[in-house]
């Protein structure tokens, strides 16, 4: 048998650790390919919004004892990666999130001895980087799996050069299809996931996404509610236009079963493509103009793909053509009506009703980037929400870009947040719910297993998802605002 010298015997003992190390990253990477069901998924490295892989994905945080992660659209659908910042939903939906955890904190009541924290990440509204970004939320849960799988065979453990961040549930994400990717994750790993905006039939089968719930209604209501409409009007020729995905497909084939019942029949339908372009939209436009005798048009759409339908119409001088009726996809949103006034005269949209945040809605308008330092995309915000740049410096998110940023003034700090057409991003409310939900289950397991109901305790210094889910979030109860 050979015998192997002491400086060798070092070498092949750090060798079978890093081997080790290394079947844990080729695990992670078998995994994301199981949860990758999509077309669309083709993953790049975790990097910044642009897709550079050298630099590290940025996070909002607030330091804490226990710690929830938060998935938000900060950045808009791009091309190819991340667009630019999300006026509409991004920023103020991120900042529900840190709201409501200061609020939590500075209530002695809820949590006593404990401080709750944040670990936000930006989805840009696309599945397959919304779930690399979740690699973040699951790799402490992962490498704890099996502690004894980092302790080489010369009694030296393999420690990470920074411990990752452990979460014990997910506030997020806000699309479907982000959701649906994302929960695929996330229950190998027993990690619960509450979404503020998924409204998705399919999320609703506890079968295949037993770790999620949400804090809106599912999508079945809203098409039963579009059919309501139409008939209310004595509708009976329609057509529909609605987003690839899960929150598009689910909820207009719902809706075309309902009108079958109700005899509604359907002239044309359109399904708009997750890389759509100007052409795509405008191509929607002709044919619903094939069907000149269908002026009423059901729209089952993200955000984007409204405010791309409505840019179209406009191209074509189509002001009165069309009786829009949409989900809240659109619902009361100002991006696309915003270059779009005439041509969206007459719309009807859904809006899931809610009641807004009086304490947030002073937090968000006093916000500064003078002293909003955990936000690391609140400059950006600012920068976009008022046409000027910070410090003189600003990055342009495309080429087109950068002739309009050497013309932009400077910031000057005072500028404020001035609401336009609504008084709150609508979905406040359901983040608002969705991390007090969190934080009752989290109370209720402290005074069920801390001795005295106070402080962090042994028994949940490493928190079991199962646990936390089936006997505290599912029995929650609370009284909102």
């Amino acid at each position: 048998m050979a015998i192997l010298s002491a400086p060798l015997a070092a070498q092949y003992r750090h060798y079978r650790c890093f081997r080790l190390l290394l079947w844990q990253v080729a695990a992670l990477s078998f995994l994301l390919a199981l949860t990758a069901t999509s077309g669309d998924l083709v993953f790049q490295p975790v990097g910044d919004r642009s897709g550079n892989s050298s630099k590290k994905s940025l996070v909002a945080t607030i330091k804490g004892q226990i710690i929830l992660g938060g998935l938000f659209p900060v950045h808009d659908k791009g091309e190819k990666m991340c667009g630019r910042i999300n006026l509409d939903r991004g920023i103020e939906r991120l900042e529900a999130m840190l709201y409501t955890i200061d609020e939590i904190n500075a209530n002695g009541k809820i949590l006593p001895g404990i401080r709750l924290g944040a670990s936000v990440l930006d989805t840009c509204g696309r599945a397959p980087y919304a779930l690399e970004q979740s690699l973040e939320f699951i790799r402490a849960s992962f490498t704890s799996l099996d502690p004894t799988e980092f302790v080489c065979t010369d009694g030296s453990e393999a420690k990470p050069k920074s411990a990752p961040t452990t979460v014990v549930g997910v506030v997020g994400g806000s699309y479907s299809t982000v959701s649906i990717q994302v929960a695929n994750l996330l229950r190998l790993f027993k990690i619960p996931q509450i979404s503020y905006a998924s409204t998705s039939a399919s999320l609703s089968d506890k079968q295949r996404y037993d770790y999620f719930i949400r804090t809106v209604p599912p999508d079945t209501l809203q098409a039963k509610a579009l059919v309501d409409i139409v008939q209310e009007f004595n509708w009976t020729y329609v057509s529909i236009v609605h987003s690839e995905g899960e929150y598009g497909e689910s909820g207009i084939d719902f809706f075309k079963h309902e009108a079958k019942a109700k005899n509604i029949c359907i002239a044309a339908s359109k399904e708009i493509s997750l890389r759509a372009t100007n052409a795509t939209y405008d191509d929607v436009i002709k044919e619903l103009l094939d069907k000149p005798e269908a002026r009423v048009v059901i729209v089952f759409v993200r955000s984007e793909d409204a405010t791309g339908l409505l840019n179209a119409a406009s191209r074509k001088g189509l002001a009165g053509k069309f009786v829009w009726v949409a989900s809240d996809g659109w619902g009361n949103r100002l991006a696309p009506v915003k270059n779009n006034p005439l041509v969206a005269q007459g719309a009807i949209t859904l809006e899931l009703q809610s009641t807004a945040i009086s304490g947030f809605e002073n937090y968000f308008l006093n916000l500064n980037p003078r002293s909003n330092h955990r936000n690391p995309w609140f400059v950006e915000y600012w920068e976009e929400e008022h046409k000027c740049t910070w410090n003189g410096v600003s990055v342009p998110t495309s080429p087109a870009e950068v002739n309009f940023l050497t013309r932009r003034r400077a910031c000057k700090g005072n500028e404020r947040i001035n609401r336009k057409i609504t008084s709150q991003e609508n979905k406040v409310q359901f983040i608002y719910d969705a991390v007090y939900a969190f934080a009752h289950a989290l109370h209720d397991m402290q005074q069920d297993v801390c001795v005295g109901g106070k402080g962090l305790c042994t028994a949940m210094t490493n928190i079991d998802g199962e646990t936390l889910l089936r006997n505290y979030l599912l029995n929650v109860s609370f009284n909102g605002k």
